[in-house]
Order: C-alpha cells, then sequence, then structure tokens
C-alpha cells in the first residue's frame, strides 16, 4: 500500500510540473529528484536516476524513444526494432564509413547580432547533404529540401505543433529523385543492400538517419560550444575535448529516453540531464578540469547499449572542425545576449553577437521577444506531451 501511494506522489508530482513548468521533462527530472540513486517509481514505469542502474538493466537492442513521431510522416529509425533495424543499422554504418569528414568545408561566419541558430543549421544541411551526396547542393533541391528538414527540428525542439506536411513530402520527394540519379560518388551507390531496401526506409536512412541527425546533432553541440565559448575562453584554446566533454555533459543532445516494458523489466525513462549529472561533484558548473582525471562517472550522450549511434564519432568531429574555424579567427569575437539563458532546447534560438575586427566600446546587448518564445515552447512542448505520449 505505501509502496503504491509513493508511485502516485511520485506520478503527480512529475507529470504535474511537466504540464506547470516552461522546462523540458528531462530538466525537470533533474531538478525535482537530483542525485537520487536507483529507480522512482511512477504508477506504469519507472524513471531511471543513475548510470550504474541504467547500466544494470537487462541488454535490450528496442528503441529508447518509440513514444517521440516527430519525424512523421516518415519511419523514425529509433522506432524500427527487430530485423529491420538490425539491417538498416548495418547498411547505415557502411555508409558512414565512406563519408570523408577531413575535407575543407567552405562556410561564412553568420556575423550577425541576434540568433544565429538556424544560420548554422543551414551551414550543416548544406555540409551533410554534401557528406552524403558527395557534391554541392543546387538551389532548386536546397528550396525543396531544406524547409522539410527545419520542420522536423522545429516540432522536436517544440517550436512548433503540427508537422509542415506539405515541406515534409517535397523533401520526400526530391530525395527519391536523387535516389533515381546515376551518382557513383553517392555513398550508397555500390550497397546492394540499400538498394533492397523499400523507398520509404531508403529515404528514411537519408533523411532522418543522416542529414536530419548531422543537422540537429551538430548544430546544437556548436551552438552550446559558442555560448559557452566567452567566459572560458582559455580553457577551449588550451583543452578543446575537455571542454567538448563538459558542454555535452552539460546540455546532452537528447532530452529523455523511453523504453516500452518487456517480460523482463519494467518501462522506464531516464532524463539525460539527470544521468550525465548525478555523481558529479559541482553537478551543474562548467569545469572542464574534471575530464583530466578518469576518476568519473561515462559520459552518457550518443546513444546507449546497442542503441548507440553510429555517427557519433562523425557528428563529435564535424562539430569540432566547425568551431576550430570559427574560433581560431583571431579577429572573430563572441558574446552572447546579456537577457539569454543557455538551456538544452534553445527555446530562444541562440541569441549570439558575432562580429569580427575591432570590438565596440560597449558589448552588452540583450534581445527582444524572450517572454514570447519562451510561451510558445512551453505550449507546444506540452501539446506534443500529450499528442504524442511522450511520457507514457
Amino acid at each position: 500500500m505505501l509502496k503504491n501511494l509513493k508511485a502516485l506522489y511520485n506520478t503527480c508530482l512529475f507529470y504535474g510540473c511537466v504540464f506547470l513548468f516552461p522546462l523540458s521533462p528531462g530538466t525537470l527530472a533533474w531538478k525535482l529528484f537530483r542525485s537520487k540513486k536507483g529507480k522512482i517509481p511512477f504508477i506504469n514505469r519507472d524513471l531511471i536516476c543513475d548510470i550504474d542502474t541504467l547500466n544494470a538493466l537487462p541488454k535490450n537492442d528496442n528503441s529508447l524513444d518509440e513514444f517521440t513521431t516527430a519525424f512523421s510522416p516518415f519511419i523514425p529509425l529509433l522506432a524500427l526494432n527487430g530485423l529491420n533495424w538490425k539491417q538498416r543499422r548495418k547498411i547505415l554504418s557502411e555508409g558512414l564509413r565512406k563519408m570523408n569528414i577531413d575535407q575543407n568545408f567552405i562556410f561564412d561566419i553568420p556575423l550577425k547580432k541576434g540568433d544565429v541558430y538556424w544560420d548554422f543549421f543551414k551551414i550543416l544541411f548544406n555540409i551533410g547533404f554534401e557528406l552524403i551526396f558527395c557534391r554541392k547542393i543546387t538551389p532548386i533541391e536546397f528550396e525543396e529540401m531544406y524547409l522539410g528538414v527545419a520542420d522536423i527540428n522545429c516540432l522536436i525542439k517544440r517550436h512548433t505543433g503540427i508537422p509542415n506536411t506539405k515541406a515534409r513530402w517535397k523533401l520526400y520527394h526530391r530525395v527519391v529523385i536523387l535516389l533515381s540519379e546515376e551518382n557513383k560518388n553517392f555513398i550508397f551507390s555500390d550497397s546492394n543492400a540499400f538498394k533492397s531496401l523499400s523507398e520509404i526506409d531508403q529515404v528514411s536512412i537519408i533523411v532522418e538517419d543522416l542529414l536530419t541527425s548531422i543537422c540537429i546533432q551538430c548544430t546544437d553541440l556548436i551552438c552550446h560550444l559558442l555560448l559557452l565559448y566567452s567566459p572560458f575562453e582559455e580553457s577551449f584554446k588550451n583543452h578543446l575535448d575537455n571542454c567538448m566533454n563538459e558542454t555535452l555533459r552539460l546540455y546532452p543532445l537528447t532530452d529523455i529516453w523511453t523504453r516500452k516494458s518487456t517480460t523482463d523489466e519494467r518501462a522506464w525513462i531516464a532524463s539525460l540531464i539527470q544521468l550525465n549529472r548525478n555523481g558529479w561533484s559541482d553537478p551543474d558548473h562548467f569545469k572542464p578540469e574534471r575530464w583530466n582525471i578518469n576518476d568519473h562517472p561515462p559520459l552518457i550522450s550518443w546513444g546507449f547499449d546497442a542503441r548507440s549511434c553510429p555517427a557519433s564519432k562523425i557528428g563529435y568531429h564535424l562539430s569540432k572542425n566547425i568551431f576550430e574555424k570559427i574560433t581560431l579567427d583571431k579577429d572573430v569575437w563572441i558574446l552572447p545576449a546579456s537577457n539569454f539563458k543557455h538551456e538544452r532546447t534553445f527555446p530562444a534560438g541562440c541569441q549570439l553577437w558575432i562580429g569580427k575586427g575591432k570590438k565596440p566600446d560597449s558589448l552588452k546587448w540583450q534581445f527582444k521577444g524572450k517572454w514570447k518564445t519562451h510561451f510558445q515552447q512551453w505550449f507546444y512542448s506540452r501539446f506534443r506531451v500529450i499528442d504524442q505520449g511522450e511520457l507514457w
């Protein structure tokens, strides 16, 4: 009886806060349960609080977020299970090995005062296309593809509540045209396994597993790095890998993982923010020097168990290369808005002033529309929780 009452209390506390407060479910899990160990029982599932408990779960290669349908009307890779998923993962890994991430990508640094998030998203979209098809994208291809990929990110980030189906079908049909072309440099051009897949699976691998993943994960990581660069410039210059690990620890690329129940385990959810802060000293502070020693919990950011991301190395090194190109230019300076709150999901975008040359006498600045963007994300994120059954 007491156990059931505790589960009811935990459930009401967590889900009540999810609907009331303008914070992501993963952030709320950390704020509510902090450094608790083991499992927090809810009525229908458990909240996994620490990495040791996560690693002790029965081995399972099922999806980590089957409740998310942000990629509709396509088939999300992470919602695939069984033979189909394993086959696609093998094909994806073969294609990733053919990507040349060491090439010199040319892009213009967005020199502006304001939201630079979508500027970097466009840069990563063009680079992602070039990595997959080994050629530059044409204007008509960009026009028909970019809005669909951007819309996927808008729904994931809770900047909207309903997918732009028209933009996504334009994206779908353009990728079908690309796949019908004779392009010997295409990373799957000599893969019979890829060619044997259905049309929707082929499009899904290109759009979701590759192009969207590169755009979202690399843009997010680069923007997090740029927001932290100004106050920790010396650390970034001398210990970049430490700073990248610490950035991923504080701002993981995913908010929550969910997994359905099986015969071996109860259904569960886990907050990536909580997993990556639980067990650390000063867990909410940016301390890149902590990575100079090995006696610390592991970093959980690019997946877990059999669901680890096969593109993690590409995402990490591509983000690192682009960030270095920006910050190694000695004439470039970067300053976040003074009223900007750095959050994992970028509810107000990435508000930076990126300039080149002589700095103005006063670098303090503020952006407008802060409360409007926060309200929009709160509304759409609650709509998504209800519409997609994201947490139950």
